[in-house]
């Protein structure tokens, strides 16, 4: 007869046997259903790539990732625009390429904000996408500077000479009339200088930009000052230095030049130069 030990022993050779073939298969089993979805996820693609159909995959993939987000709630539900003034809300909306309702993860804010800044009003922009539903933009608008009469037409400029657009003209008659090729583009230095004395700035209706070089200024009693290439600043000052001392702008004068740093030309109005020429004659008294 076997011993008790002898039989404890094979029961427990039995167990491991038995259990041992079993962890091997279930190992084995996940081993395949690994092999099996890498061979579905790596394998599908490129089964379709041989049979030339992955640009139809990847956008069947595309477009049930945009519905799954879309039934999760992902979509644009607020559009919120800073800084508006001008702008065509009509044009802004188009140039941000989505409306409310749409899919949140198709939205590519830096394409939108390059074709926010391409519209006229705007200076610059940013655009930010906020998860889930939220889209918020901040533009910069163009300042009015001037208008700009070139040919028959005057056209609205800023700062920087861009020619905006979508205006109604009548608004902005009250800013100077600047003349002159390349006005646009030096007209923010000029006007810089001129707004340095206020109550002249006041005066200035326009100004004509002479040999892509230097400007003359009108005011709003008529005068035309001739600026210098150099120092308009200085010249500008002693405009202000002469009017306070003489009442220059009070005077029957057409031109004031400035454009000499030690002195200062002027010509009187058509009027009062033929009275300069021929004063009045006395009358002479009767006997």
């Amino acid at each position: 007869m076997r011993t008790i030990a002898e039989q404890a022993r094979e029961r427990r050779e039995k167990v491991q046997r038995e259990y041992g073939w079993s962890a091997v298969l279930r190992k084995t089993a996940r081993v395949c259903r690994w092999i099996s979805a890498t061979a579905i996820i790596v394998g599908g693609p490129v089964a379709l790539w041989q049979s030339g159909k992955t640009d139809q995959w990847l956008e069947t993939a595309r477009s049930q990732a945009i519905d799954a987000s879309a039934r999760f709630g992902m979509v644009i539900n607020t559009i919120d625009v800073a800084g508006r003034h001008r702008t065509d809300p009509n044009a802004l909306l188009a140039a941000i390429g989505q409306k409310p309702g749409s899919p949140i993860i198709t939205f590519d804010a830096d394409a939108a904000r390059e074709r926010i800044e391409q519209l006229s009003w705007v200076r610059k922009a940013s655009v930010e996408r906020r998860l889930p539903d939220t889209i918020i933009i901040h533009v910069e608008e163009r300042q009015p500077l001037a208008l700009w009469q070139h040919g028959d037409n005057h056209i609205l400029i800023d700062a920087d000479g861009v020619q905006l657009q979508d205006y109604e003209l009548g608004d902005y008659l009250n800013l100077p009339v600047l003349v002159g090729e390349d006005a646009p583009e030096h007209a923010a230095a000029m006007m810089a200088t001129l707004k340095t004395v206020p109550r002249l700035f006041d005066m200035v209706t326009g100004a004509q930009r002479i040999g892509h070089r230097r400007w003359n200024v009108q005011l709003s009693n008529g005068m035309f000052i001739r600026l210098p290439e150099h120092d308009m600043d200085k010249a500008w000052t002693r405009l202000d230095q002469l009017d306070q001392a003489h009442n220059l702008l009070e005077s029957d004068v057409l031109v004031v030049d400035l454009r000499l740093a030690d002195r200062t030309f002027v010509r009187l109005t058509p009027g009062a130069a033929e009275l300069r020429r021929n004063p009045p004659k006395e009358k002479k008294g009767s006997v």
